[in-house]
């Protein structure tokens, strides 16, 4: 079969999945996805049709392909020019096919076409088992910080907005995401990436965020600095901070937080490298779509994983409780964590490292974040006593996670927020 008539075909089943009836499963499970994910579309190490196989093979059941300031809709070509690009595009041509890859040669080797989504979806995607989200990584700046937006589900490419300070260009792309969704009526949403990478964003800089209802508590790049430093707070610190302020004072909602691969490197694994498989979220909807997904993660129906996996998670306003799937030889901890109403936000501006001109996030002096109750076994309930602001839940394993960024680091899960009743 020839290139014209591999893609037509492949362009065929994605047409023929995407309008076929759909079996409606008998109940709500739960989905495994990672929704930040770079190709050679952008600044990743392999083939789109690739990494998706990766995924797929690996137990998840979506994934959103977020490639930088691009969609996979438009003709590229990429120079196989070094070992790396080599070897995927051995990889490539194993997996699927002498003739999937068109090429044409240049003076330094040759080049490569880049399928589309639409033209490699029907090779992985499957209903009821796999499925692609469009997605865009905006990734602009201010002054030198990078400010970085996934949109998912994304319908049209969004050019990166810019503006006149950090809360100003988040806003100015968040705006930019809502507003298609709005104009096209598609299910799609915007979430706030790595706020530690390049120490870009405070948490003062997201608390006036309007219509943001994500944001990444656990990224797996190796450069984002999730655990924080001694001059700047830890995102899950920055989390409480946020959940505090934007629901006690700015009045713009909660965030819910999501965990993601951020992958780039698909060849070696290796604790510098960038790799799949290291965080994910796990999504409780009764069908595989993107319309249910996001949906479901709308409404805060899902947890953020870097290994540990729940059986249960019950939230409501008067309740959050959980259960635990075990592994042989493992214990996990569970811990409660919120901030009261009426908590002290005064606070002073951090101390930021010498010669920097950029603000840190603020030490404040309120009991803000607090541990609520620590429960050991593989149950775990929390009812609120009336007092709380909010309350969410991390999972922490006896377990070392394989691969990790950071020595010693357990595999954890974390469950979003509820929003007790004000009494």
């Amino acid at each position: 079969m020839g290139i014209g008539a591999r893609r037509r075909l492949s362009s065929l089943l994605a047409w023929l999945w995407l309008v076929a009836p759909a079996a409606v499963p008998a109940a709500e499970q739960w989905w495994k996805g990672n929704l930040h994910t770079h190709t050679l579309w952008s600044d990743g190490d392999d083939f789109p049709e690739s990494v998706a196989d990766w995924y797929r093979t690996n137990g998840y059941h979506f994934l959103a392909l977020s490639d930088h300031n691009i969609l996979q809709t438009i003709e590229k070509w990429v120079a196989v020019t070094n070992a790396t690009r080599r070897l995927a595009f051995e990889k490539a041509q194993a997996r699927f096919g002498a003739n999937w890859l068109e090429c044409r040669a240049i003076p330094a080797g040759f080049k490569v076409r880049l399928h589309t989504l639409a033209e490699f979806r029907g090779l992985v995607e499957e209903r009821g088992r796999f499925v692609l989200i469009p997605s865009e990584e905006l990734s602009d700046h201010h002054r030198t910080l990078p400010l970085h937006v996934n949109a998912t589900n994304l319908r049209e490419f969004i050019q990166p907005r810019g503006g006149t300070n950090v809360t100003d260009v988040l806003q100015r792309n968040i705006d930019a995401v809502l507003a298609q969704r709005k104009r096209t009526g598609q299910p799609m949403f915007p979430h706030v990436n790595h706020p530690n990478f390049g120490w870009a964003i405070t948490a003062e800089d997201m608390m006036p965020l309007r219509g943001e209802r994500f944001f990444e508590v656990y990224n797996g790049h190796p450069s984002v600095h999730n655990e924080g430093d001694e001059h700047h707070a830890g995102v899950e610190r920055v989390w409480d901070l946020l959940l505090a302020f934007r629901l006690a004072q700015f009045n713009t909602g909660p965030l819910f937080g999501l965990a993601v691969d951020d992958s780039h490197h698909y060849h070696r694994h290796d604790r510098t490298n960038s790799n799949s498989g290291r965080g994910w979220v796990m999504v409780r909807a009764a069908r595989l779509d993107a319309a249910s997904l996001l949906s479901a993660m709308e409404a805060g129906d899902f947890y953020a994983s870097s290994g540990v996996r729940l059986k249960t998670v019950h939230r409501s306003a008067t309740e959050l409780s959980l259960e635990i799937d075990p592994e042989p030889g493992v214990t996990y901890t569970t811990q409660f964590i919120g901030t009261l109403r009426g908590f002290d936000p005064s606070s002073h501006p951090g101390r930021r490292p010498k010669d920097s001109l950029f603000p840190v996030t603020r030490d404040y002096e309120g009991d803000i974040g607090a541990t609520l109750a620590v429960t050991h076994g593989l149950k775990a309930s929390y009812r609120p006593r009336g007092d709380e602001l909010y309350v969410r839940a991390k999972v922490i394993s006896s377990k070392p996670k394989l691969n990790a960024v950071r020595e010693g680091e357990p595999e954890a899960a974390w469950v979003q927020p509820i929003i007790p009743p004000a009494p």
